[in-house]
C-alpha cells in the first residue's frame, strides 16, 4: 500500500513542482500529521482530490516560522468502516501530532467507539453530520454541517425563490443523504413550506416513479443524492421544467463519476463552499490551475483540504511545543483564518464561514447568493 501512497504523492508533487516555497531555514525537526484518506475503492475520488488540495497547501507553507517541517503520514481507509478503523489505529500508533480526515459521515460514525477513545486532535473535511463533533472533544468540522446546509437550502427555496411547495429526493440507506433530507424537511415546514413530493431513491423502481409523477405543483426539488443518482434525476426532470437544488460536493463528484451526464447539471442550483467567479485568496488561482490539469476545476474536496491545512498551520504556529491539548483547543475555537474562499473561524468545533448558492452554467458555478 505504501507504493500507492508514494505514487500518488509523486504525481501531486510533479503537478505542483512549479510552486515556490517560502524561504525559511529548516530546523531539522519535523511534525508528523496523519491523513485519513480513502485512496482505493468507491470513495477514492474524495481522497485523491483532497490530497491534491492539502499537498498544494503544504507546498506553499511546508515549514513553520521556527523552521520545523510539516510532514504527512498517509493511511488508506479503503472506503470502508473496517479500513477506516484500521487506518485510525495505524496513525495513532505512529504517534502523529494531529489527524486530518477526508472520510465521509457514514464511515466516520461507523467508528464512533474508536474515535471516543482517541485524544488526537482531528479536523474532518467531509463528515457533515451534526453528531460528528459530539463524538469527543477533539474533533473539528471544517465543512458546513448538515444542520447549516439544510437551513440554507430551506431559506433559499422559500425566501429567495418564493417557492412554497418543494420535492425531496434522498437515499434512506445513505447516512449523509438521509440526515440532510430529514433536517431540510423539518426546517422547510418550520417556515410554512410544504413538501408535496418525497422520494426515497433506494426503493426499487424509484426512477420510474419519478417519471410517472405529475409534479405540476412542485416548482423545485432538493436532492441530497450522490452525483450519479442526481444525474438520473436531472435527466428525468429536464423536460418537466422543474428546478433542482443540489447538495454540496455534487459537481466535484459528478466530474469524477458522472462524466457522460455532466450536461444535465447545467441549469441546476447547488449549495457550496465557493463559487467559480469568487475572488478567492492569493493561492486560489494557483490551485485552480493545478486542478485544471486534472480536469477537476471547482473541487470542493481540494478546497476544503486546503482550508483544513490553514487551520492546522494556525494551531501549530500558536502552540510552540506542539502539545495536543493546545492544538485541540485552537482546532475547537480559533481566531479568523484566511481560507481559499474567504475568511473563516472555528467555534465549539464547528466552522463559521460563507456558504454560496450557485447556479451551474457551462459546468461552472456562478454565484447566486452568499450567506453567513
Amino acid at each position: 500500500m505504501k507504493k500507492i501512497y508514494l505514487l500518488l504523492l509523486l504525481l501531486i508533487f510533479s503537478l505542483s513542482g512549479c510552486l515556490e516555497e517560502k524561504k525559511i531555514k529548516p530546523s531539522g525537526k519535523s511534525i508528523k500529521i496523519g491523513l485519513l484518506a480513502p485512496l482505493s475503492r468507491i470513495n477514492r475520488k474524495y481522497g485523491y482530490q483532497s490530497l491534491i488540495g492539502i499537498e498544494f497547501a503544504n507546498r506553499q507553507n511546508r515549514y513553520l516560522k521556527n523552521g520545523d517541517e510539516i510532514v504527512f503520514e498517509i493511511a488508506d481507509t479503503k472506503s470502508s468502516p473496517e479500513g477506516t478503523k484500521e487506518a485510525l489505529a495505524y496513525l495513532i500508533d505512529k504517534n502523529v501530532t494531529a489527524i486530518i480526515s477526508f472520510v465521509g459521515s457514514g464511515n466516520t460514525l461507523a467508528i464512533k467507539k474508536s474515535l471516543q477513545k482517541s485524544t488526537t486532535p482531528m479536523i474532518v473535511t467531509l463528515a457533515t453530520n451534526d453528531e460528528i463533533v459530539s463524538i469527543n472533544d477533539s474533533i473539528a468540522q471544517i465543512c458546513m454541517s448538515n444542520q447549516r446546509e439544510a437551513l440554507v437550502a430551506a431559506h433559499f427555496i422559500k425566501d429567495e425563490k418564493f417557492i412554497n411547495s418543494v420535492g425531496i429526493v434522498y437515499d434512506k440507506t445513505n447516512v449523509y443523504s438521509n440526515s440532510l433530507a430529514m433536517q431540510f424537511q423539518e426546517y422547510y415546514k418550520g417556515i410554512h413550506g410544504k413538501d408535496t413530493f418525497v422520494l426515497d431513491f433506494s426503493q426499487k423502481n424509484a426512477i420510474e416513479q419519478l417519471k410517472k409523477e405529475n409534479l405540476k405543483d412542485v416548482k423545485m426539488i432538493f436532492s441530497t443524492l450522490r452525483a450519479q443518482e442526481s444525474a438520473h434525476v436531472l435527466k428525468v426532470l429536464k423536460p418537466k421544467h422543474v428546478k433542482v437544488l443540489l447538495s454540496d460536493g455534487s459537481i466535484s463528484s459528478a466530474k469524477e463519476s458522472a462524466k457522460n451526464d455532466l450536461d444535465y447539471f447545467n441549469g441546476a442550483y447547488i449549495i457550496e463552499h465557493y463559487a467559480s467567479n469568487m475572488k478567492g485568496n492569493k493561492d486560489y488561482k494557483k490551485l485552480q490551475k493545478l486542478l485544471k490539469k486534472e480536469e477537476l476545476i471547482d473541487s470542493s474536496y481540494a478546497f476544503l483540504a486546503y482550508d483544513a491545512y490553514q487551520l492546522l498551520l494556525y494551531a501549530l504556529e500558536n502552540c510552540p511545543k506542539q502539545e495536543q491539548k493546545c492544538i485541540n483547543a485552537l482546532f475547537q475555537n480559533s481566531d479568523v483564518i484566511e481560507g481559499i474562499a474567504g475568511n473563516f473561524s472555528m467555534e465549539n468545533g464547528k466552522v463559521k464561514r460563507k456558504i454560496y448558492i450557485d447556479k451551474i452554467e457551462n459546468l461552472r458555478l456562478k454565484k447566486e447568493i452568499v450567506t453567513y
